[in-house]
């Protein structure tokens, strides 16, 4: 048998191919799954090239802009926690790092908007130069005209018993105040039978005052 063949012969039988040695195939290893919304499979994820499981139901929506969405949507301030919910993280750090990067491009476009951190959390605020030429059409939008004589009224009694509004303004008072309570212009502090109500940073920026 010739050379050539003798090699062909060799390759057929797996050992040896064009007179040039073959490691023997090996069974592929079975892989063993990482716990699911695990750190190990996150960072997994990462090395891959692959989204988070959470961040998939966002299909082509960068997580950036739904957590701008969300800021912008809301009418409260909104943890991180809460941010990361929406889009599907639970990594405080990463999220925080997104909110704090979209800060920055709002400051560096020179936007009337700015994502302010409060003690709630992060929320979308009018930079107070801009907020003073447009306080009217912010009243009309938002609240109700009993809402806002009850606004000017606590804005300037600070720290008043909701008690003593109600005494002051009649009964709707307490309707009133959940509302804007809602609505971030107000703080309520339980106190007693009563409550503490202040003005917020949101009714400053708003209002210019």
């Amino acid at each position: 048998m010739g050379d050539s063949e003798e090699a062909i012969a060799e390759g057929e039988e797996g050992e040896e191919v064009f007179g040039e040695a073959q490691p023997a195939a090996q069974a592929p290893q079975e892989e063993i799954p990482l716990p699911e919304g695990s750190k190990e499979e996150t960072i997994a994820n990462a090395i891959q090239g692959e989204e988070p499981k959470g961040q998939q139901g966002l299909g082509k929506l960068a997580p950036k802009r739904v957590i701008e969405a969300a800021l912008f949507i809301s009418s409260k301030p909104l943890t991180i926690d809460a941010l990361g919910r929406f889009i599907g993280v639970a990594a405080p750090g990463f999220v925080e790092g997104i909110v704090k990067e979209l800060a920055a491009e709002y400051d560096a476009g020179g936007s009337s908007i700015k994502i302010a951190q409060e003690p709630g959390g992060y929320i979308m605020r009018l930079r107070p130069e801009y907020a003073s030429k447009v306080s009217s059409l912010a009243q009309e939008a938002e609240l109700s005209k009993g809402a806002l004589k009850i606004l000017a009224y606590i804005s300037q009694n600070e720290g008043i018993e909701q008690s003593k509004v109600a005494d002051r303004l009649g009964s709707t008072v307490y309707d009133h105040v959940h509302e804007l309570v809602d609505k971030g212009f107000l703080t309520k502090e339980k106190r007693g039978r009563t409550s503490i109500l202040r003005s917020t940073q949101k009714f400053r920026d708003y209002f210019g005052a």
